[in-house]
C-alpha cells in the first residue's frame, strides 16, 4: 500500500505547486512568520559578544540558529489545521470517498511544498553567510546522511503529533488548546528560541530523550556538527521510537474518531 500511495507522488506534487501558485502570497507570508530564530540569533549574538555562553561563541550561535531555521523549514507541517477544519464542517466526508487516505493524501502534498519552503528562505540564509562567513563548516558526508535520516523523522514526527492533536477534534472543542500547549513546550524545550546547553544540567537527560528534542534538536546537531555522527546515532534511534509511538497513538485516535464521526452522521 505504500509503494501504491508513493506511485500517486508525482501527481501529487503538481497539484501541491498548483496550490503553492495559486497561493503564493499567503504561503510566503507564513514561511516568513517562522524565521524566529533569525531574531533568536540576533538576541543571542549580543549575549555572546563578551565571551562563549554554554560553549557557543557568536560564530557557533550563528550556525545554530541557521540550522535551526533550516531543519524548521524542512520538518514543517499544517495537517492541524486543515484536519480540524474537516472535521468539524464536515468536509471531511468527502475525503473519505476518496482512493487514498486523508492523511497520506496531507502527507505526501506537503512533502511537496519543501523544495518552495526552501527557495523562499535562501536568501535569508545566503545573507547571514555574508554577514559571518567564518561561521560556516561544511558537514561530512557522514554528518549529511545521517542527517538526511533525521531530518525525515523530525518531520514525520512533526506530522504525526499534528495529526493526532488534530484528530482529537473528533471527540472535544479544545483540541487546538492543547496544541497549543503543546506547541509552547516545543518552542522552549526543543532547542529553537534556545540551546539546549544553556537549561540547567539537570534537566540535560530528560530533555536530551524528550520528543521536542527529536522534534527538532536533533537534526540541528548533526547539520551544525554539534555532536558526532557516533554519538547522534542513539539520538536518532530516540526519534525513530517517538515517530512510532506517534504512528500508535494517530492509529487509535482516527480509528476510534472515525467511528465517531460516522456514528452521528457526518
Amino acid at each position: 500500500m505504500i509503494l501504491a500511495h508513493l506511485r500517486t507522488f508525482p501527481t501529487l506534487f503538481r497539484i501541491s505547486v498548483a496550490s503553492l501558485v495559486a497561493y503564493r502570497a499567503e504561503m510566503v507570508i507564513w514561511i516568513l512568520s517562522t524565521t524566529l530564530p533569525l531574531v533568536m540569533l540576533a538576541l543571542w549574538n549580543a549575549v555572546t559578544a563578551d565571551g562563549p555562553v554554554a560553549g557557543f561563541d557568536q560564530n557557533g550561535m550563528t550556525r545554530y540558529f541557521v540550522c535551526t531555521l533550516i531543519v524548521r523549514q524542512l520538518t514543517g507541517a499544517w495537517i492541524l489545521w486543515e484536519l480540524n477544519y474537516d472535521i468539524r464542517s464536515g468536509a471531511l466526508s468527502q475525503k473519505l470517498l476518496k482512493p487514498i487516505h486523508p492523511l497520506w493524501y496531507a502527507a505526501l502534498t506537503m512533502v511537496g511544498a519543501m523544495p518552495f519552503r526552501m527557495l523562499v528562505q535562501t536568501p535569508l540564509l545566503l545573507a547571514v553567510v555574508l554577514w559571518r562567513p567564518e561561521a560556516w563548516r561544511t558537514p561530512s558526508l557522514a554528518e549529511v546522511s545521517l542527517f538526511v535520516v533525521s531530518v525525515a523523522l523530525a518531520w514525520l514526527l512533526s506530522y504525526l503529533s499534528q495529526a493526532f492533536f488534530g484528530s482529537l477534534a473528533f471527540f472535544m472543542d479544545r483540541s487546538m488548546g492543547l496544541w497549543s500547549v503543546w506547541f509552547a513546550l516545543w518552542m522552549l524545550f526543543s532547542g529553537y528560541i534556545a540551546p539546549l546547553g544553556v537549561f540547567p544540567a539537570w534537566t540535560a537527560t530528560a530533555l536530551k530523550w524528550s520528543p521536542f528534542n527529536a522534534l527538532l534538536g536533533v537534526p540541528v546537531q548533526i547539520l551544525g556538527g554539534f555532536t558526532t555522527p557516533h554519538d547522534a546515532v542513539p539520538l536518532v534511534l530516540a526519534q525513530l521510537a517517538w515517530v512510532v509511538v506517534a504512528w500508535v497513538l494517530v492509529a487509535f485516535t482516527w480509528r476510534r474518531g472515525l467511528q465517531s464521526y460516522g456514528a452521528v452522521g457526518a
